[in-house]
């Protein structure tokens, strides 16, 4: 075993699991007076909060009423799409959409607002062409930007991405998804300075984005800042819930109470992570590690036989890992046959390059 646990030493047993980082349904602009919306701002405004409030009833029978009386208005039927999205109603949304794209009123924030449903509902294909279409009517759109370079991270031209994050936060500095994704872009390359400073942002542009405190307090972590990504993960966790939820929340934070070995407060997030993210080998893995520090060990048999069963494609906790673990619990356990099986799995088993570079 001690051989074992020198090899193992150089390993890190926990990564932080970074949440969804799509943007939702890009807003309208306001219709200007001389357009087919003209006079309909205040009642669109009151119909846009009872959307972003879920009060789709309320919602609902305001933009009924506007697109009755405004029936060439583009921006009444993006915002009835954006009901329809949220209503779970894909195909009556995607008619609206279709429908929008083809009034007079119809602007470049009509196809981005169109791309950004198809690219959340991963119709990548048309997103290229939706995006296109809104950029070669408004090259300066932001929202378009954003959109575009999402898709250009897809086909892995990562420098033209940032090109187009960097031009979008130029041109509306007050953008919070531009920040949002420019700082998800640096957190994937771990120019965690960078990211910092892009999530800082989003949390004052955003503050009810839980997935930006996420975001924040992991690279916080990675430049040693515990105190400080501690503060990011509760404020983050006093605001998790609608659009923005965030389901890795608590794994992280519960993670990094694991690392301080504050195992009580740990338990409180990691058991409800494990609610959240039950099918995750990184929140089950995480789990056994604090059943095994508890001195929980058949708990921890559960996690870890649990962990190994799920596949892991992001790399985050290896197969080794598990292996480990499971070798150490089995030995705590008098179990000497299974402990022996994972302890040869140990020294057989290689690190995948890919994987490794990652950690």
């Amino acid at each position: 075993m001690r051989a074992l646990a020198v090899f193992a030493a150089w390993l890190v047993f926990s990564s932080g699991l970074r949440p969804q980082a799509l943007c939702l349904p890009v807003l309208p602009p306001s219709p200007s007076e001389d357009s087919a919306c003209a006079g309909i701002e205040v009642e669109l405004e009151s119909a846009r909060k009872a959307l972003d409030e879920n009060r789709l009833a309320d919602a609902e029978s305001r933009l009924m009423a506007l697109q009755a009386a405004h029936q060439e208005c583009a921006t009444v039927l993006v915002d009835l799409a954006r009901l329809r999205a949220a209503q779970k109603n894909n195909n009556a949304a995607e008619e609206l959409f279709l429908r929008a794209i083809q009034m007079p009123s119809v602007d470049s924030t009509t196809y981005s607002s169109f791309a950004q449903f198809s690219l959340t509902n991963g119709q990548y294909q048309k997103t290229d062409y939706l995006v296109g279409r809104a950029l070669e009517m408004n090259p300066d759109d932001p929202d378009a930007l954003v959109i575009e370079a999402q898709i250009l991270t897809m086909k892995r031209q990562n420098d033209a991405a940032r090109r187009a994050l960097e031009k979008a936060c130029r041109l509306d500095p007050k953008n919070a998804e531009a920040h949002f994704q420019l700082g998800v872009w640096f957190d994937n390359r771990k120019l965690h300075s960078n990211a910092v400073q892009e999530f800082e942002k989003v949390t004052l542009l955003r503050s009810n984005d839980p997935r930006a405190y996420d975001y924040l307090a992991l690279n916080l972590e990675s430049q040693g800042d515990a105190k400080n990504a501690e503060e990011a993960y509760r404020k983050g966790l006093s605001v998790n819930t609608g659009p923005y939820f965030d389901s890795f929340l608590d794994y992280n934070y519960g993670r990094l109470l694991l690392k301080e070995n504050r195992l009580q407060e740990s338990r409180t997030h990691l058991d409800r992570a494990l609610t959240l993210a039950p099918e995750t080998r990184a929140v089950q893995y995480e789990h056994a590690k604090l059943n095994m520090r508890s001195e929980k060990y058949r708990e921890a048999r559960v996690d870890g036989e649990r962990a190994l069963s799920l596949q892991d494609r992001g790399g985050f906790v290896l197969d080794l890992q598990v292996y480990y673990l499971l070798a150490s619990v089995y030995s705590k356990l008098g179990e000497e046959d299974l402990a022996r099986k994972y302890r040869e799995l140990c020294r057989t088993t290689s690190v995948p390059v890919q994987s490794a570079a990652r950690e």
